[in-house]
Formats: C-alpha cells, structure tokens, sequence
C-alpha cells in the first residue's frame, strides 16, 4: 500500500528486550525467499494463498506465525545466555561481520531491498541471534538424560515383500472395490512369493522394528506382530492388511547396526525434548 516499515518501531517485547519491525521483517522476508525458491516450482505463484499443510490458515499465514515463534524462541535464548555462561567472542562477532558482508556481496541491490537487509544491523542482529541459538542448543543438551536402556534400543529386522491390487477407481474417481476372485488370486501369488523367500531368498524390502507395540510404525500392527512370532531365517504366512498381501522373513532377531542407530536416534530425541522443555518453561514465565 505504499507504506514504509519503521526499522525502529517496535514489533513486540521479551522482558526488556525489544524486537524492532526491521529485525522482524528481515525475518519473515528472508524465510519467504527460502520458501519461494524451494517450493515454488512444486506449489506454483498461488501457493501462499494455498492451505498446503491442512491446518485451516494460508501458507503465508502458518509462515508468519512460524517467525514470529522463531523470533521469540531466539530473543528467550539471547535473554537467558548469562545461565549457562555463554557469549559471543570476538572473533565470532568478526565471522558474523564477514558473513553479513558475503551475503551483501553475493545478492544483488534489489534483492537486498526486497528481503529487507538493507540495514546492515538488521542483518547482523539476525546472524548474532542464529549463532547464539546454536550456542544455546549444543550448551543446554550436554544436560539431558541420555540413558538408553538396551531393551529401548533393540531391534529386529524383516525383509518382505508385498502383493498388492492395481490402483482402480469407480466413475466418480473413488477406490473401487477389488472382486474377490482378484483379491483370492492376489493371495495365491503371495503365498507362491511365500514359497520363493524361502527357496531363493527373493527379498524386496527391510525393516527394523523394536517391538509389535512400536508406535508410529508405517507398518500395520499385524505385521509386526507376524515378524514377533518369527525366528531368524523364518518366513511367515502371507498376511492381509487393507487389500495388500505381505510376506516377511526375519533376518535378524537382535540387528547390532540397527540396534546402535535406534540408540542414537533415542539419545537426539532426548537431548531435543530437554532443550524444548528448558525453552518452553522460559517462556512460559516471561
């Protein structure tokens, strides 16, 4: 509408810190130039009028939103710095320096004006606060509680292949159902693949898996709970999930690669729900 942004004005508070309109438009301009270059060419021009993530708001909305959260989570870790004895040396600030002026020199005048880094202390205010996150994060889960038992961490692995209908829809463009001859003649082609693993070793695909209880599994419960009654090198019965016909062979009852993955993976999810546990609570107090 022809209206210019203050750099100065304020664009909200945390504690006694400021966050000003320029700091906050860098921001926001800077992630829709991200977007943009990356989505774009998937989503098409209209996308941030698109509700791509299903939750009811436009993409520019949610994209919104998501900065204004980042700003805080940022400013929040900046404000609480002097609890774990952090700061920023000279020489970082002078790494900080050299990177606002590379990002300077790589872009050119109109594109500096458009994501709105045409100040250069905006710019550096935003890479001081992305340094000092890092900082933050790396300092704050060296505190986390680590413990992975062996019992979380194991894991079985199966090969399996499927047998699955051609993807078919009725006039109006739903899934039609399958004849039961189909669906019996889909059975006997499992059941021969069934006989193949067996035979040959005919394997498609791997999966490692903790338990049939596993949450957030891709794989039906009952075919977790098929690979639970196997033994190493056994094949399982054919198994029906919604139409599709699987096949399993465990290969492995305690998969050490697997296993130590698992491990980590538990060990990063530990160290991030205590990061998020410290930031949520500062902010919930401010």
């Amino acid at each position: 509408c022809g209206n210019q942004i203050s750099d100065a004005a304020e664009f909200a508070t945390i504690g006694d810190t400021t966050i000003t309109m320029g700091v906050a438009n860098l921001f926001a301009k800077y992630q829709q130039a991200v977007y943009d270059s990356y989505y774009m060419a998937y989503f098409g021009e209209d996308m941030w009028n698109n509700d791509l993530y299903g939750s009811g708001k436009t993409m520019a909305e949610d994209v919104k939103e998501s900065v204004v959260e980042s700003l805080q989570d940022m400013y929040t870790l900046k404000a609480h710095m002097s609890d774990y004895e952090i700061s920023l040396s000279e020489e970082e600030e002078a790494a900080i320096a050299a990177a606002a002026d590379e990002f300077v020199a790589a872009n050119s005048k109109e594109a500096i004006r458009q994501i709105g880094a045409e100040n250069r202390e905006n710019l550096l205010e935003m890479l001081r606060l992305q340094t000092i996150q890092k900082k933050m994060h790396d300092r704050i889960i060296q505190d986390a509680d680590t413990t992975v038992t062996d019992e979380e961490a194991a894991q079985r692995t199966f090969s399996y292949v499927t047998v699955a209908p051609d993807h078919t829809h009725d006039e109006e463009g739903e899934d039609a159902e399958h004849p039961e001859e189909e669906l019996q003649e889909l059975k006997a082609k499992a059941d021969a693949i069934a006989a193949a693993v067996t035979d040959a070793g005919l394997t498609a695909s791997t999966a490692s898996y903790g338990s049939a209880a596993d949450e957030g599994s891709s794989f039906d419960a009952s075919v977790l709970e098929a690979a639970d009654a196997l033994k190493e090198g056994e094949v399982s019965q054919t198994i029906e999930v919604d139409g599709t016909y699987y096949v399993l062979r465990l290969d492995s009852e305690h998969d050490e690669e697997a296993t130590e993955n698992k491990k980590q993976e538990l060990i990063s999810q530990k160290q991030e729900d205590h990061y998020n546990d410290i930031l949520d609570g500062w902010k919930e107090a401010e």
